[in-house]
């Protein structure tokens, strides 16, 4: 009867040990594979981008192009027209994280590559900040040397406000004291329509619908006359703060 007993033991023991080994197993591959969707962002080509956190600059927009050989380049709309593009770091990426350095600005730039678009944080000794982009739907000339009316049109013409809407406090926030930040990234097209907004930055859920409503309910002014479908990165910060009386 004990006999019996410590060999019905033992089975349970195998087969616990076995369905412990096969769940170890399935976590492993899991994190192997990582994302559901399979890959990793592919950085090389031409990036439309947005660079926000500095409070002195404000948004920049700026054209990123990672090539093959781990070159990386920069152009500015602010930068001298015989000269737009301008040289970074190598890029390097390891694991899932690419990185690169503007030794002009002293940022140093990093972006996780399983993230949905490519984007991510800079830094400097005293300021942080992030930048986000969307893939440039658009030639632009590579040349470190181009004449003004070479550059891309869509650098050239600044994107205006036409309608900015301003979101609400929510009321259960306000009762329970609770102050946020929310950062939203997004697309415009040349009719001015926002598109693909991105959550970047959101301290509370309890600001998510009223950001969100806000952003939809802004638009800006055309920029583009031709018909072309390009669409231009563009981010916006809402910051809730109680003002309090006493």
């Amino acid at each position: 009867m004990v006999g019996r007993r410590s060999g019905a033991s033992n089975m349970r023991a195998k087969v616990l040990a076995a369905l412990l080994l096969t769940a170890y197993c399935a976590v492993g591959l899991v994190q192997e594979n990582g994302p559901e969707d399979g890959g990793l962002i592919d950085p090389r080509g031409t990036w439309s981008c947005v660079l926000y956190g500095n409070p002195a600059l404000g948004d920049e927009r700026v054209l990123l192009n990672f090539a093959p050989d781990q070159s990386t380049l920069m152009a500015k709309r602010s930068e001298d027209a015989a000269r737009p593009w301008f040289p970074l770091s190598r890029w390097q990426v390891e694991s899932d994280l690419l990185s690169f350095t503007d030794s002009r600005s002293g940022r140093e730039y990093q972006a996780s590559l399983r993230r949905s678009t490519l984007g991510g944080e800079w830094r400097t000794l005293n300021l942080l900040g992030g930048w986000w982009c969307t893939e440039a739907r658009e030639e632009v000339d590579l040349g470190i040397y181009v004449e003004a009316r070479e550059q891309p049109r869509s650098m050239l013409i600044p994107l205006v406000i036409a309608v900015m809407a301003t979101p609400a406090y929510p009321r259960q926030a306000i009762r329970d004291a609770i102050e946020g930040r929310v950062v939203l990234c997004f697309e415009v097209d040349s009719k001015g329509e926002i598109r693909n907004p991105e959550f970047l930055e959101l301290s509370d859920e309890i600001f998510r619908a009223t950001s969100l409503d806000a952003l939809m309910s802004s638009r800006y002014q055309p920029w583009l006359e031709r018909g072309d479908e390009i669409l231009r990165p563009v981010c916006r910060s809402f910051v809730y703060r109680l003002d309090y009386a006493f």
